[in-house]
C-alpha cells in the first residue's frame, strides 16, 4: 500500500507544482497582520478548581445579543448577526462590550484558541445542528469531533486524523482559509514510514531569481524640454528640423510679431528719456556747483574787484547778475552812509539825510541777504528736480527692459536694439534652451502662432525610461535599486540599468504597480515607444531559504507545506514563494531556516485537509467580483 501511496502523490505532483499560484482574492488585502499560532492546551491545562474555558466562551459570555433571524455563518461557525469576520463593523461593537481577543482578532466569546469549547457551545445555536463543521474541542477524544483520514486499506480509520488547530492569518494567502487550524495526527511513526512521507529541513541554497514583464521605453521626462513662444505672430523661418541635434541656443524659428516691435519701440523711447534727464542733471550740478563757489566768494564784505575777478569764469547765468547788482548797490548805499557820517561830523548835513543813508544801507544789505538765500534754494531745488527726473526715466527704461524679458529676450539682444533697421523691430528668434535631439516640431512658415502653444520639443536621449507593470503579487519581491535587463522586440540588442522608482499606487483597472528604471543609451538605439520584456532582477546566486519542489502544495487558495510538529504529527503552513532551479523552491516567507517540512508524501496529507475544508467557506467572494 506505501507504493500505492506513493504513486498517487507521483500522480498528482506535477499538476500542483507547476500549476501557477492562484491569485489571492479580496480577502487576502484586506488583512495585514501576521497573527502568531498557538498550539492547542494540553488536558491538564485547566488548574483544579477554576472554571473550565468552555464555561468562560459561547453564546451565554457575550454581552452582544444573538439575532438568529439573520440566519447563519457557516463558514464560521456562528450566527451572521455576530460574525465579525463577514461584517467588520460589528468589531466596535464586540470591543464596546468587552467582549475582544486582542491578540487573535476575534470576540473573546468565540476564539477556539483561548476558549477551545467555544465552538460547541455556538454550535448549540445552528439551526440545522450542523456541530461537526466548526472546530472542536481538542481535549474530545478523536472518535467524537475529528475527521478520520483513510487513504487506503494499509491506513485504518485509527492510523491518522485531522485536528482542528488554532487559527494563523498571513498577509500572502487568502487569511480566511482555515487550513492552518488543522493538524495531521498519526497514531505512530511507523505509519508515517508506512504512508511513504519523507521529511527534509528548510536550508538556505544559492538561487537567481528574476522576474519578467511587459515594458515600455519612454523619454526620460527631466531631460524633455518643450519650447513654446512668448509672443503671438507668423512664423516667417523654421530652419530646425525633425531629429536634428540642437545646440543650447540653436535657432528653431523666426516669428514676425507686432507686440514684440511695440515692446522694443517703447524701450527705446525710454532709453532717449533717460539720457535727456541725465544730460538736466549734469547741467544743474554745473550750475550748482558754480551758485555755491559764486555764493562763498561774493559776501557782504567782499570787495567789487575781487568779487568780479573771482566769477569772471562761472557759469551761473541769471543769478550771477542779479548777485552782482545787489552786491553793487550795497557797496554804494555803504559809500553814501559813510559820506553821510563825515558830512554829519562837520555839521554840514541835516539830521534827516545822515539816517537816510544808513536807512538805505540797511535795507540793502537785507535784499543782498535774501538774494543770496534765495540763490542757494533754487539752484538746490533744481538740482533735486533733475535727480528726480533721471530715476523716473530709469525707472521706466527697467519697466520697458523687463517686458522684453517676459517676452524671451536676453540682455544682449536687448542691448543690440537701436543698432538694427526699423523692420527688424518685430523679428522674434525662438531658440532652444537646451542640448538634445528635436523630437517634435508642430509649426510650419507663414503658420500663426500663439503664446503657449508648444512648438518643439527637444530631448536628452543619452538616457532613457524604461516604464514596466508588475503585478501586486510580486510587489513582495521588488525593490528600487535591483538591476534590470530590457530586451526589445524585434532587436537582437540589450540594455541594462537599475530600477529607481516603484509607483506608491496600484492601477484601478489592472490591477499592476508601475515602476521605472533608467537606462543609458549612449549609442541612441533605444527610441520611445518600443515595446518589449524587462527582466528585473531579483537576487543573483543569493542564500536563500528553499525547501524540496514537491513540498509545496496548493489548496487551490493558499500554498502550503507541511511542518513535522513530532514524529507523529504535522501541520500545514502557508508560505509565500519566489524562484525555483533543480528541484528546489525559495521560501519568501512563511518558513525558517532549519524547520523540518514533508517533501514525499506531503500530497497524500493535503488530499485528507482538502476533505475536511469542504463547505467551510475559505473560498468567499466579494460581491461584486
Amino acid at each position: 500500500m506505501t507504493a500505492y501511496a506513493t504513486a498517487i502523490v507521483t500522480l498528482f505532483f506535477g499538476s500542483i507544482i507547476d500549476s501557477s499560484p492562484v491569485r489571492a482574492g479580496p480577502f487576502q488585502r484586506a488583512f495585514s497582520a501576521v497573527r502568531p499560532s498557538r498550539s492547542a492546551q494540553p488536558d491538564d491545562a485547566t488548574p483544579p478548581g477554576q472554571a473550565s474555558p468552555v464555561d468562560a466562551a459561547g453564546p451565554q459570555a457575550s454581552g452582544v445579543p444573538v439575532d438568529l433571524s439573520k440566519g447563519w455563518c457557516g463558514g464560521h461557525g456562528v450566527p451572521e448577526s455576530v460574525c465579525t469576520r463577514c461584517n467588520q463593523a460589528l468589531i466596535a461593537v464586540f470591543q464596546a462590550a468587552g467582549d475582544w481577543c486582542e491578540e487573535h482578532g476575534l470576540p473573546e466569546s468565540q476564539c477556539i484558541t483561548c476558549n477551545p469549547g467555544a465552538a460547541a457551545e455556538w454550535a448549540k445555536l445552528d439551526p440545522a445542528n450542523r456541530a461537526n463543521q466548526f472546530p472542536s474541542d481538542p481535549r474530545k477524544p478523536a472518535s467524537a469531533d475529528t475527521t478520520l483520514v483513510r487513504p487506503g486499506a494499509a491506513l485504518s480509520g485509527t492510523d491518522l486524523s485531522i485536528e482542528r488547530m488554532p487559527r494563523l492569518l498571513t498577509p500572502d494567502n487568502d487569511p480566511l482559509c482555515p487550513v492552518e487550524s488543522v493538524r495531521v495526527q498519526f497514531v505512530d511513526a511507523s505509519i508515517v514510514d508506512k504512508a511513504g512521507i519523507m521529511v527534509e529541513p528548510a536550508a538556505r541554497r544559492r538561487m537567481s531569481a528574476s522576474l519578467e514583464v511587459p515594458a515600455e521605453v519612454e523619454f526620460d521626462a527631466t531631460r524633455l524640454t518643450r519650447i513654446t513662444p512668448r509672443v503671438a505672430g507668423v512664423t516667417l523661418e523654421v530652419p530646425a528640423g525633425l531629429g536634428d541635434e540642437m545646440s543650447a541656443g540653436a535657432l528653431l524659428a523666426v516669428i514676425d510679431s507686432p507686440a514684440l516691435g511695440e515692446a522694443k519701440s517703447a524701450y527705446i523711447a525710454r532709453r532717449q528719456d533717460v539720457q535727456l534727464a541725465q544730460a538736466d542733471l549734469d547741467q544743474a550740478r554745473t550750475i550748482h556747483r558754480g551758485a555755491q563757489r559764486m555764493l562763498d566768494v561774493c559776501t557782504p564784505a567782499s570787495p567789487p574787484e575781487e568779487v568780479l575777478s573771482a566769477l569772471s569764469e562761472s557759469a551761473v547765468g541769471e543769478a550771477k547778475a542779479r548777485l552782482l547788482r545787489a552786491h553793487a548797490e550795497l557797496q554804494l548805499a555803504r559809500a553814501e552812509a559813510a559820506r553821510a557820517d563825515s558830512l554829519n561830523e562837520q555839521k554840514l548835513n541835516a539830521r534827516r539825510d545822515l539816517e537816510a543813508a544808513h536807512s538805505a544801507l540797511a535795507a540793502a544789505e537785507a535784499e543782498f541777504v535774501a538774494l543770496r538765500e534765495e540763490i542757494a534754494f533754487d539752484v538746490d531745488r533744481t538740482l533735486r528736480q533733475a535727480e528726480r527726473g533721471v530715476v523716473v526715466a530709469q525707472a521706466a527704461l527697467d519697466a520697458a527692459e523687463r517686458s522684453l524679458h517676459i517676452l524671451g529676450l536676453t540682455h544682449e539682444q536687448i542691448d543690440a536694439i537701436g543698432t538694427e533697421g526699423d523692420e527688424r523691430l518685430s523679428r522674434y528668434e525662438l531658440r532652444s534652451p537646451v542640448t538634445g535631439r528635436l523630437i517634435e516640431r508642430a509649426v510650419s512658415t507663414g503658420e500663426a502662432v500663439e503664446p503657449g502653444r508648444a512648438l518643439f520639443a527637444v530631448a536628452d536621449t543619452s538616457s532613457m525610461w524604461l516604464l514596466a507593470d508588475v503585478y501586486e503579487r510580486d510587489l513582495v519581491r521588488v525593490r528600487v535599486g535591483q538591476p534590470v535587463r530590457f530586451i526589445a522586440e524585434g532587436m537582437r540588442l540589450s540594455f541594462d540599468g537599475r530600477l529607481e522608482w516603484i509607483s506608491p499606487q496600484v492601477d484601478d483597472r489592472t490591477r499592476t504597480v508601475r515602476v521605472r528604471a533608467a537606462l543609458p543609451n549612449p549609442d541612441g538605439w533605444l527610441r520611445a515607444k518600443t515595446f518589449g520584456t524587462a527582466r528585473i532582477i531579483l537576487h543573483d546566486d543569493e542564500a536563500v531559504v528553499s525547501v524540496a519542489r514537491e513540498s509545496v502544495q496548493t489548496d487551490g487558495c493558499c500554498q502550503l507545506v507541511f511542518v513535522r510538529e513530532s514524529d507523529t504529527s504535522f501541520v500545514p503552513r502557508k508560505v509565500v514563494l519566489g524562484s525555483g532551479a533543480n528541484g528546489y523552491v525559495e521560501i519568501i516567507r512563511g518558513l525558517n531556516e532549519g524547520e523540518m517540512v514533508a517533501a514525499a508524501g506531503s500530497f497524500l496529507m493535503k488530499t485528507e485537509i482538502l476533505k475536511g475544508n469542504i463547505g467551510a467557506g475559505c473560498c468567499e467572494v466579494e460581491p461584486g467580483r
